[in-house]
């Protein structure tokens, strides 16, 4: 069940409508140094409150992340871009076998606690997948657009 649950959050948490604008004086000072503390780079910070999390938005360099923090300061999950070319062997792996010819392309690695996931899109001429892969090449979800 929980890998259902984390599915549907990372499938579709860009598409939440809930989410709150939060000014950055408005937020704990707990939960801003737990976020210096685990991503010291990150600068521009936007600041969001969603179903009870904080969610911050920021870049290091050229990549794009999203930090999702409970009340206690804790990273609940985050997401950020992810070079196709460094995805993991059985992942690459997996994409040969089970969408032969499809590139990948919007390419972000998710973590949730210990598991970690890659969510793209694949496409092959016209055809194209949004699909999530376990860091050991699982399919978990496969969506044709």
């Amino acid at each position: 069940m929980k890998t259902i649950t984390i599915i549907f959050m990372f499938l579709f948490a860009g598409n939440n409508i809930h989410a709150q604008e939060v000014q950055p004086k408005n937020v704990p000072s707990i939960i801003i140094n737990a976020l210096q503390l685990k991503f010291p780079k990150a600068g521009d910070v936007v600041w969001e409150l969603e179903k009870g999390l904080y969610k911050a938005e920021f870049e290091i360099g050229r990549l794009e992340y999203e930090v999702w923090l409970d009340y206690s300061g804790k990273v609940k999950r985050w997401k950020q871009d992810f070079d196709k070319e460094q995805l993991p062997d059985a992942v690459k792996l997996s994409i040969r076998k089970s969408f032969d010819g499809f590139v990948p392309s919007s390419v972000e690695r998710l973590q949730e606690g210990r598991s970690v996931f890659y969510k793209m899109r694949l496409t092959k001429s016209k055809e194209k997948h949004k699909v999530l892969f376990t860091e050991n090449g699982k399919l978990l979800s496969d969506q044709v657009l």
